[in-house]
């Protein structure tokens, strides 16, 4: 047998034929002369080294090898027609996978109304949110198992860059029990006494608090440190400690009275950012790049924090 080469053009050509049973039928379809549908036929015939069709005098019929050929080649144009589909969808952004890391305040309080209106008007991509810390965000985009990330810090890496999303507040919570109700302000010398509840390292919060106020979280008297914004809003209800939050976070509990703030003496507020997350060494692709130009556009997710009164 000859060295096989299946060309793409020439198996499509011998499908038409076997389909249609008819070499100016199939010509017809292709919109090319039936000389030329034949010769491509009979190149296809050398290069296998066989017979693919009996030619008879007011018909063809497939031979066995004809038949072989036909059954895997009408699958093989098959998964290309397939592969072009889906290249097509993804490129018009219609359809498609797309993989978000973000830290905790932006993956459960900016990004679920965002993408929510966001599938509202491409529901076939798929959306796989993925909540971490803002060092695992960056990391998770600097290594390409992300395609966006979004993160309350920037941290140092020569391959990604940052583009601001949203602006947020942090303050110190506390219970609005007994203890605390009274007390408006407290000095950073009794509140590293206090016990204190820290997310976790490599946390935008801990990050931010600790930078803006000038206090190290170790100097404090830590009862614990938790990885999930939810799990120190828990802690805080269970009477474990007081905490530095977002007041994103913190807004349906601050305003049923649940949980107040306090202001901490010589320290003022304590704004920080979010940011999104790109590698700047690889190319962003037309569904990340659709759902970035929609969330930086979507006003809905400015701040709550400047909705929220000054509760301290």
């Amino acid at each position: 047998m000859n060295k096989i080469r299946l060309d793409l053009n020439l198996l499509e050509v011998f499908c038409h034929v076997y389909e249609e049973g008819n070499f100016s039928r199939a010509a017809e379809k292709l919109s090319l002369s039936q000389s030329t549908v034949s010769g491509h036929i009979q190149n296809l015939e050398r290069y296998i080294g066989a017979r693919l069709f009996d030619r008879l005098p007011r018909r063809i019929v497939p031979t066995r090898v004809g038949q072989i050929l036909y059954r895997r080649g009408r699958s093989i144009l098959d998964e290309k027609e397939a592969a072009l589909r889906e290249l097509k969808n993804f490129l018009d952004c219609a359809e498609g996978p797309l993989t978000i890391c973000g830290s905790t305040i932006p993956s459960e309080y900016l990004l679920p109304p965002i993408v929510a209106r966001f599938h509202a008007r491409r529901p076939a991509i798929r959306i796989e949110l993925r909540i971490s810390d803002s060092q695992t965000a960056c990391n998770e985009v600097l290594s390409g198992s992300a395609d966006l990330g979004f993160a309350g810090a920037k941290l140092d890496a020569v391959d990604l860059s940052f583009l601001h999303f949203a602006t947020d507040e942090l303050a110190l919570v506390a219970p609005n029990n007994k203890e605390w109700r009274r007390i408006t302000s407290i000095s950073p010398e009794i509140l590293m006494r206090k016990p204190f509840l820290a997310r976790e390292v490599g946390s935008g919060t801990r990050m931010t608090f600790e930078k803006q106020s000038g206090l190290t979280l170790d100097d404090f008297n830590l009862i614990g440190s938790f990885s999930s914004t939810n799990a120190v809003k828990e802690a805080i209800r269970a009477g474990l400690g007081i905490s530095v939050l977002s007041l994103l976070a913190v807004a349906g509990e601050i305003a049923s009275g649940e949980f107040k703030t306090l202001q901490i003496e010589g320290i003022g507020k304590i704004r920080r950012d979010f940011f999104v997350v790109l590698n700047q060494k690889l190319s962003l692709s037309s569904i990340a790049a659709a759902f970035l130009d929609f969330a930086l556009d979507d006003s809905s997710h400015a701040t709550q924090a400047t909705l929220i009164p000054n509760f301290r």
